[in-house]
């Protein structure tokens, strides 16, 4: 299947995280010649009139077609709608993680819109400033889904020429889940090699799951998890 990214679509508050955010989304947009769409919501509760110029003026330097929108209400409702008016393609948001409690965890906004969302979702921390794509997790776990995210593996590598580092990860080391996450790397590997796509492999059991792809990210400066959000997320 051939995945196309023509638009993009970033929800964009001012925050550190969204500007990181849209820092990513622009060069994504850039790789992949598509359009822009920004979207910033204004709460009740907010005193903020909007942010286009600021965003038009850094967009500029990257020649995207942006288009600036603003709506009022719900956050991750008000991006949830525009995805479904737009034909949204992939999503960015930034996360806002909890301070001195779980510092990865992904916002209340964020997970919202990757839970009602019917295209691919990049959220993107506010310490992420310095990372970039050239590097690419895909943890594979023993659940059958697992596999479906490895197109977009492939897309993302070649747009910005990055390896691929496929980790086999379980928190079960019996013989079973071992022939299933070695058999799901072996498949996913030469679908890679068909495409000539750099790769990486790694295997980690009898560990926490999340725990495990955190740890190898940091470990090898990743710039990019890929997860499936219904399945893997769980864990």
């Amino acid at each position: 299947m051939d995945y196309k990214f023509n638009k993009v679509l970033l929800g964009y508050d001012n925050s550190a995280a969204s500007k990181v955010a849209l820092d990513k989304a622009l060069q994504t947009c850039k790789a992949f010649h598509s359009d822009l769409y920004v979207v910033n919501v204004i709460s009740s509760k907010s005193n903020e009139t909007g942010f286009k110029d600021e965003v038009m003026s850094k967009a500029s330097a990257y020649g995207i077609q942006i288009h600036y929108i603003e709506k009022s209400g719900n956050v991750s409702k008000e991006i949830s709608h525009t995805e479904r008016e737009i034909g949204a393609d992939l999503i960015f948001m930034g996360s806002h993680g909890v301070q001195g409690f779980q510092p990865y965890w992904i916002g209340s906004n964020a997970m919202r819109v990757v839970s009602a969302a019917s295209c691919p979702v990049i959220t993107v921390q506010e310490d992420s400033a310095n990372a970039d794509f050239s590097k690419i997790l895909l943890p594979l776990d023993d659940s059958i889904e697992t596999r479906q995210k490895v197109p977009y593996s492939v897309v993302f590598a070649k747009a910005f020429n990055a390896t691929i580092h496929v980790l086999s990860v379980s928190k079960s080391t019996s013989e079973e889940t071992t022939r299933r996450i070695n058999a799901y790397a072996n498949q996913s590997i030469n679908y890679l090699e068909e495409r000539n796509v750099k790769i990486v492999s790694d295997i980690r059991q009898g560990t926490n799951v999340p725990t495990a792809c955190i740890d190898y990210a940091k470990e090898n400066n990743i710039g990019l998890i890929m997860m499936m959000a219904e399945t893997e997320s769980s864990s």
